[in-house]
């Protein structure tokens, strides 16, 4: 019996050999496109049209109710305008005639244009040299006179009532206590008084100057001087002021180049608006 013997293969090595791989295969169902239906949904012309029809109708008679608010708005407008410029240019309307304010200006301008003209002449005069001399009116100065006008009438009812009977407003009778003031400051430096003088205006005119106080007097007593001084002082100084005014203006206005076209023709010269422009922008 022969030695060599051929080895069997091992179970492990018979096992491997014997292992054969699997082919899978992948199957891919198609769908079936017959049982589908895609439905198209076609546009409403007709109601697009319609709907386009109303939005035009719309816009028109949005177009026509503007358009009639316009005309209405401008004929009313038109309309106060030509009330407006009726009234204004009307001094007076009797049985529907209009008086005009050219016919009522022309007849102030012959009873009062001279004497007008002469006061807004001084006026001016006054502001540009209280300009010059660094010279003011503070509203508190001004509101301080007011209320004393104010007290003196008795209440802001009677200085109303008392404005309205001399034809004028408040921001006027206000415009003429600031010349005052200004005046007042202007001229003040230029007066002298002495004791005495304010001691004889003083004697004369105590019961103008504080009525109450003279009225409480019994029979026979008089107002104490020293106590009244500084207030007599004020009331002095302004009636001197109110006495020198006028020569005072007069100097002040010949040394102005004054045109009067109240009194006279106005007189016309080349360049000459320029030339007062000029002066105007180049004076301190």
């Amino acid at each position: 019996m022969s030695k060599d013997k051929k080895k069997s293969p091992t179970k492990k090595s018979q096992t491997k050999a014997s292992v054969t791989p699997t082919k899978v295969k992948f199957v891919v169902k198609k769908p079936n496109l017959s049982n589908i239906k895609i439905k198209v949904k076609m546009p409403d012309f007709k109601k697009m049209f319609t709907q386009m029809k109303e939005s035009k109708t719309s816009k028109t008679v949005l177009k026509i109710v503007a358009l009639v608010l316009i005309v209405v708005g401008s004929f009313a407008l038109i309309d106060l305008g030509v009330q407006y410029l009726n009234n204004d240019y009307s001094v007076a309307i009797v049985n529907g005639t209009r008086i005009s304010k050219s016919e009522w200006n022309k007849l102030l301008q012959q009873a009062y244009g001279q004497a007008g003209a002469t006061q807004l002449i001084d006026n001016e005069v006054i502001a540009q040299e209280a300009k010059k001399a660094e010279i003011t009116a503070s509203d508190e100065e001004i509101q301080t006179q007011v209320d004393q006008i104010v007290t003196s009438l008795g209440g802001q009812t009677e200085y109303e009532a008392a404005l309205k009977a001399n034809n004028l407003t408040d921001t006027e009778l206000k415009k003429e206590i600031k010349l005052d003031i200004l005046t007042t400051k202007l001229l003040t430096p230029t007066i002298t008084y002495t004791d005495d003088d304010l001691k004889s205006f003083f004697t004369q005119y105590s019961a103008q100057m504080f009525p109450t106080e003279t009225a409480a007097l019994e029979t026979g007593a008089k107002l104490d001087f020293d106590t009244y001084k500084a207030q007599t002082t004020t009331y002095y100084v302004q009636q001197q002021v109110s006495n020198t005014k006028s020569t005072w203006l007069a100097s002040k206005e010949a040394e102005y180049k004054i045109q009067n076209n109240a009194t006279s023709k106005p007189t016309y010269g080349l360049f000459g608006t320029t030339i007062n422009i000029f002066k105007n922008l180049t004076a301190k």
